[in-house]
């Protein structure tokens, strides 16, 4: 049976919620900042709304960031320029660019230094571990969460230290530390435990149950990852619970339980396709495609595998690439494809290398590697890899790691039910004493009834005394009762009558106030009526006058576009054929003639270069006021072909998209060309850059461009008036279709252009395509 390096998905807490519930803070944000920051309350809530659009809106993020910096340095209120820096820091943690997160982190570092604010020194310590673990620099990130460890402790935040012992643990499993990575695993789930905190422990749970999968301990990784299932489950949390499925399928594969492993993956499909995590995907297949190879099914393994490569490469990430390369290498050895195979294995150790994998990732490739080399006969390279994969499995595998992993977890275990066997002893202590005080106050209670028993005596003997005396006494008030009983009898009449007049009184009153109520209730529905219609027909003419607003902006792009068409037509059909026919005739007539005076034939030769220059530029307006690539195979095309047209030696230009199979409306893909192509061109003249990265990407909610040089910069304050006009332009095109911009940008320092396009408002836009 082969054995196959399956992923495992590993779980990071954050503080904040879940990227699919900042819509709701966003919108509750949105709704208290004014337009006009006047104080710093408002400033650190746009702070706020900035950090929540980091997780998935490049333009909105820095576009509130830049504002929270101006804000703040009027107010000199350094707290606000801090929490700009995190802002962006944390946008490209989130985007797995760790290398420009880092500069940010380290200038917000220096202010909170100098502004003696502890807890958010802690923070930042986290966020730079996080950024220097994405890169591998292990020592650093572990350096940065001691620093916010002793912090926290200091301060005695509990919900902070199980956050930070999390990520320390998970930052020492991808560092193959499993002993270290247990420890602190551990101490975040018992602080969890402690606090409730429903949101994290099946995180946590999830992390340890793989710490003991590596480990080869099943029925604990079973054990933890249903109770990570159970957990994401209570609390909603899509993403960990699809992680916990894809894990819990791996012990079923190594048990040789395919239909259970099978069931998980569906599951785990299902819940990563909810909240659009490509990584997630990308796991199942390769763990799809893995699990066929443990089958001998390698001609299914392979497309699915390629899949998972697919969706790797859509996500920009190396993560687990190396391992998926790696098993299209081994189903292509299964199929006796023995050269392919050594390309994918030769590509995967680069990857590996690369990506700077774990040593599981090594260990797979080595193996897998030697094998195929002793079967091509390659023996001196298949002991070498041998080599290598022997020394990485002594590594991880050894019986001390193993023990030291399950002595940790018995520990943690007996320390926890000792703890309830105390909690249990106190309880019956407790109950002991409440059973003696309830028996002395039951002593106490006959004693008071001993006592109230005999002044019952006492009373009864004096009862027997007073009732001669009222015996006495009753026969006098019998006369007099007789005496009075006809009087009352009349009162009693009166009194009757008088209840009687009353209740009729009462009625009428009661009669005349539910009237009155009636009608102020009939009036008030008329007046909800009145206003419920004219807030719908005010809503109506709201959404007629935004829909022909939006229809005039199509209008005007459309409008342009065809004008620059017919422009672009008519120098190519018109003027570009006269100028073609005059440069003909020229030729003929040079050809026809005999110049015997050598400055005519100068002049003459001169004509002609100026005609075949002028039909060339002619050529060159025309396309470029209407390029026939966009026309033809769409906006990547056109930028490509327009990309190709520039000098590389001079400046490198890097273009990178995603999501843009199916397209774009034809007026968004017309204003993106026109503003990639005015942005590239203000980089050739003004930013003297070597590099550009233009990154086109499509999801859901619309396009995102980012635009980045190294070139020199530039102050937005002091643009002269002529380059100033030229991003109005852009910035206008981009509000045609309720886009956003942002330049991102200082002097020495290079440009960021984020652009963001909603789709979800193009609809009404697109019936003119």
């Amino acid at each position: 049976m082969k054995q196959i390096q399956f992923l495992l998905l590993l779980c990071l807490i954050h503080v904040l919620p879940i990227t699919a519930q900042y819509q709701k803070e966003i919108d509750s944000l949105k709704k208290i900042i004014p337009i006009s920051i006047k104080d710093t309350n408002q400033l650190s809530s746009l702070a706020q709304l900035a950090f929540y659009y980091s997780f998935n809106d490049s333009a909105n993020a820095f576009k509130y960031a830049n504002t929270v910096i101006n804000y703040a340095n009027q107010f000199q209120y350094k707290p606000g320029i801090a929490a700009a820096l995190r802002t962006k820091g944390n946008y490209f943690i989130i985007k797995r660019v760790a290398q420009k997160a880092i500069p940010f982190l380290h200038q917000e570092a220096v202010i909170w230094q100098q502004l003696k604010k502890p807890k958010e020194m802690a923070a930042n310590y986290t966020m730079q571990g996080q950024a220097y673990s994405l890169l591998g620099n292990f020592e650093e990130s572990a350096a940065n969460f001691d620093k916010a460890e002793s912090i926290y402790k200091k301060l005695n935040d509990q919900k902070a230290l199980s956050v930070l012992y999390h990520n320390a643990g998970s930052m020492f499993t991808e560092k193959t530390e499993p002993k270290l990575a247990l420890q602190y695993l551990i101490k975040s789930l018992e602080i969890q435990e402690l606090l409730n905190d429903t949101q994290t422990i099946g995180a946590t749970q999830n992390n340890i149950g793989r710490l003991f999968y590596q480990t080869k301990n099943y029925p604990k990784a079973i054990e933890y990852f249903h109770k990570a299932i159970n957990a994401n489950a209570i609390s909603k949390d899509w993403r960990n619970l699809g992680i916990a499925h894809v894990n819990l399928a791996n012990v079923y594969v190594d048990l040789n339980d395919y239909p259970s492993a099978i069931k998980e993956l569906n599951e785990s499909l299902d819940y990563f396709n909810r909240v659009d995590f490509k990584r997630g995907m990308q796991v199942v297949y390769n763990n799809m495609g893995a699990m066929n190879i443990r089958q001998q099914n390698y001609a299914a393994a392979v497309p699915l595998l390629k899949k998972a490569l697919e969706l790797a490469n859509q996500n920009q990430s190396k993560a687990g690439v190396a391992l998926i390369e790696q098993n299209i290498g081994l189903s292509l050895a299964g199929l006796k494809q023995n050269t392919q195979s050594l390309e994918w294995y030769e590509k995967a150790e680069r990857t590996a290398i690369e990506s700077k994998a774990d040593d599981y990732s090594f260990g797979e490739i080595y193996n897998h590697r030697s094998a195929l080399d002793s079967a091509m006969g390659n023996f001196h390279s298949a002991l070498i890899y041998r080599s290598k994969y022997m020394k990485i499995n002594e590594k991880f595998m050894g019986d001390k790691v193993i023990k030291e992993v399950n002595e940790l977890q018995t520990k943690y275990e007996t320390q926890k039910k000792e703890y309830t066997i105390s909690l249990l002893n106190k309880s019956d202590s407790i109950k002991s004493l409440a059973i003696a005080n309830q028996q002395l106050a039951i002593n106490q209670s006959l004693f008071k009834l001993s006592v109230q028993k005999l002044k019952l005596a006492d009373a009864e003997l004096q009862i027997i005394s007073d009732s001669l005396l009222l015996y006495e006494q009753n026969k006098r008030l019998l006369q007099a009762k007789l005496d009075s009983s006809s009087r009352e009898d009349k009162i009693r009449r009166l009194a009757e009558q008088n209840r009687i007049k009353a209740l009729e009184v009462s009625k009428k009153n009661n009669q005349i106030i539910i009237a009155l109520i009636s009608i102020c209730f009939l009036a008030l529905a008329i007046y909800f009526i009145y206003k419920r219609n004219k807030a719908i027909q005010d809503k109506l003419y709201q959404q007629k006058l935004m829909d022909q607003q939006k229809q005039a902006a199509i209008e005007v792009i459309n409008a342009e576009e065809k004008e620059r068409k017919r422009i672009a037509t008519d120098l190519h059909d018109g003027v570009g054929q006269l100028m073609s026919a005059a440069y003909m005739n020229l030729q003929a007539l040079k050809n026809e003639l005999t110049v015997s005076n050598l400055s005519d034939s100068s002049l003459l030769e001169k004509s002609l270069a100026l005609v075949n220059e002028s039909c060339k530029e002619v050529r060159q307006v025309s396309h470029n006021m209407m390029p026939n690539a966009l026309l033809l195979k769409g906006l990547v095309n056109a930028v490509q072909e327009f990309i190709s047209q520039i000098n590389q030696h001079s400046l490198k230009i890097n273009l990178a998209t995603e999501g843009l199979k199916k397209g774009l409306p034809t007026h968004i893909e017309a204003v993106l060309y026109r503003v990639i192509q005015e942005s590239v061109q203000n980089v050739i003249k003004h930013a003297n850059a070597t590099l550009l990265d233009i990154s086109i990407v499509k999801s859901a909610d619309g396009v995102d461009v980012l635009i980045e040089d190294n070139g020199i910069g530039f102050n937005l304050n002091e643009l002269p008036l002529r380059n100033g006009i030229g991003l109005s332009n852009i910035k206008s095109r981009i509000q045609y279709l309720e886009g956003t911009v942002e330049w991102n940008t200082s002097k020495n320092n290079g440009t960021l252009v984020a652009i963001f396009i909603p789709l979800k408002t193009t609809s009404i836009l697109n019936t003119n395509d």
